[in-house]
């Protein structure tokens, strides 16, 4: 399980006077903190706000261990949910049909609703969101134990990938994004996507979260949809930002 409440780093500052040392090709050198033996297993891939992001050279050199800190994550690739939201649709299914309150018709309803949408969410065969995430798995700055996956500082790092304005630039060259629309539909319509997403993601959340707050016993999912929804609700911000950008620069002249 990603440790949730692991106290909160900062990002690594970047010295305006040391230049970074360079490889052969004039890209920088790793220097950060895994273990000096694995320098040569790292790889720089790109920049953002000043910060340099680096990847393992090759998936046989990704560490156990943050693989399996990270397995939420992927999971969530495979089965196209999030492990969290699932437990938490499944209790709050069960908090419908358990609900001596409720009238029949009400609950059938509710559990009509709660069916529609995890279908909806099973169903979408692409997430920008999830995307995000797990570039966040895959690339690492200099400050980061590259050996482990510590959830907040990630979400962190999402952050200042989108307050730098050079996500989609990067992200959408990547070789796993070929199965996307095509780059110039994506590039044109990044934040739109974005916001359809995080807007449908932030609403089945919320209704999981209303349910699920009638019986608080399980706190520990009630918190790790709550950081769900917190990152969402920064990157829909973002998004949305972006899109009335887009929208001000096409209409004016």
């Amino acid at each position: 399980m990603l440790n949730w409440f692991r106290s909160k780093p900062s990002l690594p500052e970047t010295s305006g006077t040391d230049a970074p040392q360079v490889d052969s090709s004039g890209k920088p050198r790793y220097q950060g903190l895994a273990p000096k033996e694995r320098w040569d297993q790292i790889e720089y891939v790109f920049s953002s706000g000043g910060i340099h992001y680096f990847k393992f050279n090759s998936e046989v050199n990704i560490p156990f261990q943050r693989a399996v800190a990270a397995r939420d994550i992927l999971t969530e690739e495979l089965w196209q949910i999030n492990p969290d939201q699932l437990k938490g649709w499944n209790d709050s299914l069960i908090q419908v049909i358990t609900d001596d309150k409720k009238k029949h018709d009400k609950k059938l309803f509710e559990v009509g609703v709660l069916a529609h949408r995890l279908k909806e969410q099973i169903d979408m065969s692409f997430s920008l969101t999830r995307q995000l995430k797990l570039a966040s798995v895959l690339y690492f700055d200099e400050g980061e134990n590259p050996l482990d996956y510590q959830y907040p500082y990630n979400q962190e790092k999402i952050r200042h990938w989108m307050t730098n304005n050079d996500v989609p630039d990067f992200f959408i060259q990547l070789p796993e994004y070929a199965l996307m629309p095509s780059g110039r539909e994506l590039t044109e319509n990044f934040p739109i996507y974005l916001q359809g997403e995080t807007m449908a993601r932030l609403k089945d959340l919320t209704h999981i979260i209303s349910i699920m707050s009638m019986d608080s016993s399980d706190n520990d999912t009630m918190r790790a949809l709550q950081s769900q929804m917190d990152l969402l609700n920064d990157i829909n911000l973002w998004s949305k930002g972006q899109f009335t950008n887009t929208t001000s620069s096409t209409t004016v002249g």
